[in-house]
């Protein structure tokens, strides 16, 4: 098996690319520095050189915030890479993984979102994500779209969050949104689990069982992790951010993933 892997150094590459060791599968880890996936040209030249069997695409564009004020950057790298990047998968006729947002829905509903719901992101960073799934869309029938949500790992929101809590012992936190905490290391098992199976090629929610808001969620970090930290849930009115956020993020995964608590709780206990 061998497998291009870009945003290799993100978030979900670093959980991800150990288990790729782990099958003794040959991969290419790729990051901005080293593979400009918005450089057409140059993509194109280094894919005419070697032979690929499958595409797993991590990079993104991902602070929400500022893509608001670098819609231009945001779309170059989130539509147009990933246009580029599912142009090698279809040349070459291999599958293409990409790895999408629950920012494609504009979060007014009130039960979790199928993977059949009509999508209507209200942010610069959802819309250009969007873009980038109907680039994979249109390039290749060999696809697969896994939207995911509040993704955590190493040097997240959570490993933040206790060295937050190492000098202070009150956060407050923005607790506007409803979500579903995932671990990066359960998405990580899940893709090699796609793989492995030859799963039918489509659209996939894949988050955490369960649901929490910012505040509920940070506060069972310091509970796990015994830190004496009060959290103070508070308005977004106090803290205005340049981008919405959809308010209801819940995704439905069929329970795919064990439940966010347990998951959390594995991730903290497993750190010193």
């Amino acid at each position: 098996m061998r497998i291009l892997v870009t945003g290799a150094s993100g978030l979900l590459g670093k959980s991800l690319c150990p288990l790729l060791d782990e099958e003794k599968w040959q991969y290419w880890a790729c990051n901005s520095k080293i593979f400009d996936i918005t450089n057409t040209k140059m993509v194109n030249e280094i894919m005419d050189k070697i032979s690929l069997d499958f595409i797993i695409h991590l990079a993104g564009y991902t602070n929400i915030d500022q893509a608001e004020d670098n819609p231009d950057i945001a779309y170059n790298v989130n539509q147009i890479g990933t246009r580029n990047i599912a142009n090698i998968a279809k040349k070459h006729d291999i599958p293409i993984l990409y790895v999408s947002t629950d920012n494609v829905f504009d979060g007014k509903a009130d039960k979790p979102y199928k993977t059949t719901d009509a999508t209507n992101p209200i942010n610069v960073y959802g819309k250009s994500k969007l873009a980038g799934e109907k680039e994979i869309i249109k390039a290749t029938k060999k696809h697969y779209i896994l939207r995911t949500s509040w993704l955590y790992g190493a040097g997240g929101y959570v490993d933040a969050m206790l060295t937050f809590s190492n000098f202070r012992k009150e956060i407050s936190v923005v607790d506007d949104q409803i979500g579903c905490p995932t671990s990066a290391q359960d998405l990580s098992k899940k893709i090699i689990e796609i793989i492995k199976e030859n799963k039918p090629y489509g659209i996939y929610h894949i988050t955490s069982s369960g649901s929490a808001g910012w505040a509920d969620f940070t506060k069972k970090i310091f509970e796990i992790k015994k830190r004496d930290v009060a959290v103070t849930a508070i308005d977004k009115s106090d803290f205005p951010r340049p981008a919405l956020r959809p308010h209801y993020c819940v995704l439905d995964s069929n329970n795919i993933l064990p439940n966010w608590e347990n998951s959390l709780s594995d991730y903290l206990l497993s750190k010193k």
